[in-house]
Formats: structure tokens, sequence, C-alpha cells
């Protein structure tokens, strides 16, 4: 429930209003669409949103509105025709004669250039307060330097931890990536919830970059690459020994493997093992900076800004955030992975030597990474992995630039971002680690925001979202069973919904 703080969330107890039912469940009523009432609540909430909607100005005929929104539901009477008719009657009875697409919009006027300022010059106890040597001396510029950096760090390990996700044996292992029961609350038990819980923290980053002005930022590093935070290359890898100790040491605070800061023989021996992983000669060395003292940065900044420009932002709120974030990777993450690493994650308490992949207790499949880019020119293969990995990329570029065009837009398409990330990529990436194959997460070189405007930018991420369906249409007999092809009809309803959209 955390991921819809702030929203308003109507269950089926909510639609009736003043003492009479919704035009949605009058219609189930006189129509007796339900037998046993299993699957009603669903059907009518579903079908709320159509009949609230059916005035609205959309391309999409009205029966394939109501088609696309209660394609995902499951009638265990297989009474779906008397439910279809019942909304299709209702949104009918609220929608106008024709549905057309109205006038366009007004223009928006101008906004008068806002007075310049001169940038006060940093000062030295600025600098000694800040801890480090700014690249600007405007507090603005600088988080927008740094929060750029921290978007591209926090979207490369939300890849890094799905691709680790996919490598991992089911359903013997499925607790422990987190499939099906990936909708969590509370502490991540998974690779899928720190997953989640890392677009959650690219949702700060970006939402924070918009408060200041600035656009946001799906952009990442190629892999393999190596930051400046890190002491070793990240690459996209299946899950392992060597793996995990790289995911411990960047969820890390710096007192948790600092070797003179260990006080116990437990921990003492977990630091002296992640050293050795990691392949350090010298583990009494200076640390190298690392993500949470990027976002510490970050806070020290934003103080900056608040003592000159006080009345900006709502700063209590960001400062809360920002801890947030930084305490969920060095607390949370961190505690997970290193159960993982030591062997005490419940799912793998019951097996010997896990972490050789001689082992039968061995959680992992060897994935082969390979580009789901065909050479220029060339046609995607009709054949099963070239085509799955097409389609994985199509849903991960979908996924980017609904972000993107989310942040934007004050969270409108996060729903429909995570459909495509737990829903069809998840299916995707199962299916091809069968075949001993991963996931490609190649990065769109147009970028997720091609567009001019907000407009173009909403009409390319909608053509991105036709491409999935004429990809799945193309490549049927390759989908896995568990593919949810409804999912992008859905996404493709939401945006028609938009004014200034598709």
């Amino acid at each position: 429930m955390r991921h819809v703080r702030g929203w308003d969330v109507t269950t089926v107890e909510g639609l009736a209003a003043d003492g009479s039912l919704h035009p949605v469940q009058q219609a189930f009523l006189e129509r007796e669409a339900f037998q046993c009432g299993y699957c009603a609540a669903g059907f009518a909430v579903a079908g709320s949103v159509v009949v609230d909607h059916a005035a609205d100005e959309v391309e999409q005929p009205l029966e394939e509105t109501v088609d696309t929104v209660l394609g995902s539901h499951v009638c265990r009477c297989t009474d779906y025709e008397r439910y279809r008719a019942g909304v299709l009657a209702a949104a009918q009875s609220a929608a106008p004669t024709e549905r057309e697409l109205g006038p366009a919009a007004a223009p928006v006027p101008q906004e008068t250039m806002p007075r310049l300022s001169r940038t006060p010059t940093l000062t030295t106890a600025d600098t000694d307060r800040l801890g480090y040597t700014p690249v600007f001396d405007d507090p603005t510029l600088e988080l927008i330097r740094l929060l750029r950096d921290g978007a591209e760090i926090e979207h490369s390990l939300l890849v890094q931890y799905l691709y680790a996700a996919f490598s991992i044996k089911v359903p013997r292992f499925a607790d422990l990536a987190g499939w099906p029961s990936h909708r969590y609350g509370g502490r991540p038990l998974h690779l899928m919830g720190v997953a989640i819980e890392e677009m959650t923290h690219l949702d700060i980053v970006n939402s924070l970059l918009v408060a200041l002005g600035a656009a946001p930022h799906l952009g990442r590093q190629q892999f393999p690459y190596e930051q400046d935070i890190y002491p070793f290359d990240f690459v996209l890898e299946p899950l392992s020994l060597h793996s995990l100790a790289k995911y411990v040491y960047v969820e890390a605070s710096p007192s948790a493997v600092g070797p003179a800061q260990q006080h116990t023989p437990e921990d003492r021996a977990f630091v002296d093992r992640l050293y050795e992983v990691l392949g350090s000669t010298a583990p009494t060395a200076p640390r190298p900076n690392q993500v949470g003292s990027l976002y510490r940065k970050v806070t020290r900044v934003l103080e900056l800004l608040q003592e000159r420009e006080p009345d900006r932002l709502d700063y209590t709120s960001w400062f809360a955030r920002l801890e947030l974030l930084r305490e969920e990777g060095e607390s949370e993450h961190f505690a997970l992975f290193r159960s993982m690493f030591e062997g005490t994650h419940p799912a793998l308490q019951d097996c010997a030597d896990v972490w050789n992949p001689a082992s039968p207790d061995h959680p992992v499949v060897a994935l082969n990474h390979s580009s789901g880019l065909p050479p220029s020119g060339d046609p995607v293969p009709d054949e099963a992995v070239p085509a799955l990995r097409h389609l994985a990329n199509l849903h991960y570029w979908a996924v980017c630039m609904l972000l993107d065009a989310s942040y934007r837009q004050d969270m409108l398409f996060h729903s429909a971002a995570r459909r495509h990330m737990t829903g069809p990529l998840r299916s995707l990436g199962t299916a091809l680690a069968h075949r001993t194959e991963g996931l490609p997460f190649d990065a769109f070189v147009a970028g997720y925001a091609p567009g001019l405007d907000t407009a173009q930018n909403l009409r390319l991420a909608h053509t991105m979202v036709q491409q999935i369906t004429i990809a799945q249409q193309r490549y049927a007999r390759h989908l896995p069973y568990d593919y949810p092809a409804n999912c992008a009809l859905e996404t493709l309803w939401e945006l028609s919904l938009v004014p200034d959209g598709p």
C-alpha cells in the first residue's frame, strides 16, 4: 500500500453513493451478471472505470475499451458475456452520441522570462561544510549534476537486480527471486522486492530533478561499466557469490564493511570473506566513495540551496525522502544481500554449498547475455530466442518512456510502467532463462523522451506500446503461456485518456 501513498483508492464498497448503486452495479443486478459472486467486485470496480470515463474524448471504440479493461479479470463461472454486456450498457448510457476528438486545446501562454540573479560565489566555509569541492558555485546546477549521476546509478542497479532475479531457478527458489509474490510491504524479502525499491529510489531522484525545474533522467551506463563509486566493474550477470559480494559492498554503509569497525567474530569473518571474494588484496585501504555518500552530498547541497532560497521547495519533505532512500539501501538492502551471501536467507537455509555451481542446491541458471538488436537492416529472426529478446526490449523501452512521462505528469503512468515490469518482462525473462538466455536490456538509442514536447513524447510512447502489440501478433507462437498480452492494450487505453496525448 505504500506504493499508492497519497492516492485516492476506490474499492467496491466505495462505488455506491448517496444510497444509490453505481450504474455498473445496477446493470449487473438487472442482467443477473454474477453467479457465485467470487469475481463480482473486481468486475464492478473495473467496469466503473469505463463508465466514469465514457464521456472522455478518446479514439478507441467503446467496445474495445470495455474488452481492454475487463480482459485481465477471471470468472470461475465463465460468465464473462453478462459482465461485458452490463458494463457496455452502463457506459453507453454515460457516453455522448459520438466519441469524436474535440477541438484542439488552446495554446498555453508562454511564461515571462524570470529575472536572472547573480550566483553567489562559494566561500571556503561553504566548501568545508559540503565536505568536497563542487563543480558549480550554484547549488541548483550542482544538485542537477549529482542527481543525474544518482538516477543513472539507480537505473543501472534496477536492471542488474532484475537480471539476477531472472537467473534464479524456479519454482524451487521462487521465494529468492520474488515470483510470483512480487507485491510486498515492509522490508524487501527477495530480489524483485529490491528491484521495486530501486524503482522507488529512481522516483525520488527524478522527482527532485523535476522539482528543481530540470528534466527527468532515465539514462544509464552501458554494461560493463565502472563508476568512480565502485572498485570493480558492473556487468549484467547471473546471481553468484561474486555478484552478491558486489551488491553487499554497493549497498553497505562505511561501517558495515570497514575491517577495523567489526566487533564480533561473525562480523569480522563476514568482512574478511567479502574482501576475499571481491579479490581485494588491501582490505585496510581507504574505502572508495559509494552510493550513500553521493546522497549525503545531495543533502548538504540541498541545505545550501535552502539557505539561499528558503521558499523554493518543501525542504523538510525532500530531506526525509533522501534519508529514506539512503536508509533503505544501507540497512534493508544490505541485510538482504548479506543473508544471501552467507546462505542464511530462508530460501537457502536447507541447502548445502549453495554457491558452488556443481552443488545440486545451487539456485542459479548460468545465462548467456547477448544483445536483442539485430544487425542494422536485418529482420528479427522468427525464432523463439530472438523474438523474445526483441519483445523484451520493447517492454523495457516502454517502461522507461512511461516513467519519463510519469515524472513530468505527477506520476500518472507509474502503475502502467510497473505493470510492464512485473508482468510481461517477468514472463519473458523467465522464458528466456529456461533457454539459458538472459534479457538483453539494450539501451534505446533515441532516449526515452525523444519528442519535442510533452505531447510528442506521449505520442511516441503510444507508438512504442503499439509496436509491442504488433510484435505480440507477429511472434504469437513463441510467447510463453503466462505472457499477459493484455498489458499493452491497457497501457494504450491509459495513454488515450490524457488530454494532450495520442
